[in-house]
């Protein structure tokens, strides 16, 4: 009883495979209409030479829509576009080496030229303090040929030039004499000369025991 009331499937079956056969026959008609239209354009070209720029494509109707396709990539050609990025990178290396190499050149060139400027001031230096020594060396043999001269003197005369003396000579004069010779001087100068030269000479005297003291404490 229950097989009875089941519906039969054979005429909707029927049904699907006529609605096929109706829209495979319109394609294939279509598809020969097309392909007609095409003979007959290129048959009476000739006789219509107005429109012989004008291309008639006719596309099926039951042609579905065509999604623009991405584009074809060979692996050739992906291994050519990671050539030419290596050849780049590899360029841009290369011109960033070169920058560096010169950089590094004209660094070493003004180095160069420092420590040359360095010598030539070593060497200027060197040469002041030779003449610097040079000229204290005959400094000190002028000053002792005026202490032996003033020695010499009487003190009465002596007295009168350190009367008139610079005090830097004075002074230098001064503390290389004997103090013997130095005494009769100091008693015939001028009392106020006299006490300025011996204040002088103590604080000479006093500098090399500061210098002493202060290198003892270093």
């Amino acid at each position: 009883m229950s097989v009875s009331k089941r519906p039969s499937l054979l005429p909707l079956a029927i049904f699907v495979l006529g609605i096929f056969a109706v829209l495979k026959l319109g394609n294939v008609w279509i598809g020969v209409s097309s392909v007609t239209a095409a003979e007959e354009q290129f048959t009476h070209g000739a006789q219509a030479p107005e429109n012989a720029g004008r291309q008639t494509v006719v596309a099926p109707a039951s042609a579905a829509p065509i999604d623009a396709a991405a584009p074809d990539v060979r692996p050739g050609e992906v291994e050519r576009r990671i050539l030419e990025k290596l050849a780049d990178r590899r360029a841009s290396l290369d011109q960033r080496e070169v920058e560096i190499t010169t950089r590094e050149s004209v660094l070493a060139a003004a180095e160069k030229k420092l420590e040359n400027r360095f010598a030539e001031l070593a060497s200027e230096e060197a040469a002041l303090i030779a003449l610097r020594d040079e000229r204290e060396d005959a400094n000190e043999e002028e000053i002792d040929a005026l202490v032996s001269a003033y020695e010499r003197m009487k003190a009465k005369d002596a007295a009168a030039i350190f009367n008139a003396l610079n005090e830097d000579i004075l002074v230098a004069v001064a503390s290389g004499m004997r103090t013997q010779a130095l005494a009769g001087v100091l008693a015939d100068m001028e009392p106020d000369k006299a006490r300025r030269l011996t204040i002088l000479l103590a604080e000479r005297n006093r500098e090399p025991d500061a210098n002493a003291d202060e290198e003892a404490v270093e």
